[in-house]
């Protein structure tokens, strides 16, 4: 999808719970926005995809969610597979992460290794985009409820030409979904704007529909979105192409890989 939007990252002084000190952070601390699918912030000086020598060295870790290993340990069955709850609460704990947007990250990664295991996607990835996004679900007051449903929606700026955003107009299906009849909005913990949700949207929850703002549909849809194409995201080139492609900019990419690599790291010092 085509993004025009204002660099949205602010400086932080300290580390939050449930995300590293990245130095640059998103919709989840900023009063400007985060940039979203759909939407994206300006470009960097230099611009553009990073060379696939510069981009090979700067993949993140690939940090694998478990399986279910025994029956009576399972803590979830949405998008049809399972991950394990002593994984689940470990991980949760060392990473700091909520373990509710933890159990949508793993899934998410556990049914694309399942449907497209070429792509090779891994739940820090997700986190460190739901991270950025939305504090992983947690922007403006809200929280995630167990159903994975947020508490309030995550709204982004009206996407009406101003501020350096794209003019979309809302169509009868967004104005549903964000109140605004004129015009279009990002929307839940990913930040999806309504015509790429038409599109991609994904029912993991199983409650037989697509919301962008429960977790565990955001987060397969986000991973489905990344894999498109055949990507391959454990090269450096593959991973860096999926992530621009959700948001045009090398700020962005960067920020996503630095956290990515952090929730790594804290998650094998739990193991």
């Amino acid at each position: 999808p085509s993004r025009n939007s204002p660099r949205s990252f602010r400086r932080t002084k300290r580390r939050s719970r449930g995300g590293p000190d990245l130095g640059l952070v998103g919709l989840y601390t900023a009063p400007l926005i985060v940039g979203v699918i759909g939407l994206v912030f300006a470009q960097g000086a230099t611009g553009g995809l990073p060379t696939p020598a510069a981009a090979a060295s700067a993949a993140p870790v690939i940090e694998s969610a478990a399986a279910e290993v025994d029956p009576e340990s399972i803590a979830n069955v949405g998008a049809g597979v399972q991950v394990d709850a002593t994984w689940l609460a470990q991980t949760a704990a060392t990473t700091g992460i909520d373990q509710r947007a933890l159990q949508a990250y793993a899934t998410a990664e556990l049914a694309q290794r399942r449907d497209a295991p070429a792509c090779a996607l891994s739940w820090n990835t997700l986190a460190a985009i739901g991270w950025i996004e939305s504090g992983h679900g947690t922007h403006a007051g809200a929280y995630l409820q167990q159903d994975g449903r947020t508490t309030i929606p995550i709204l982004g700026p009206a996407l009406d030409g101003n501020n350096g955003h794209r003019a979309i107009p809302a169509t009868d299906a967004t104005a549903e979904a964000t109140g605004d009849s004129e015009w279009d909005h990002a929307v839940g913990p990913m930040q999806f704007i309504g015509s790429t949700w038409a599109k991609w949207g994904t029912d993991a929850s199983g409650d037989g529909f697509a919301d962008p703002n429960n977790i565990d549909d955001a987060s397969l849809t986000t991973g489905r979105y990344l894999c498109a194409g055949g990507r391959d995201l454990s090269t450096g080139e593959g991973w860096t192409r999926a992530v621009h492609s959700y948001n045009h900019s090398d700020d962005y990419v960067d920020a996503v890989r630095v956290a990515a690599d952090e929730f790594a790291a804290s998650a094998s010092v739990g193991g």
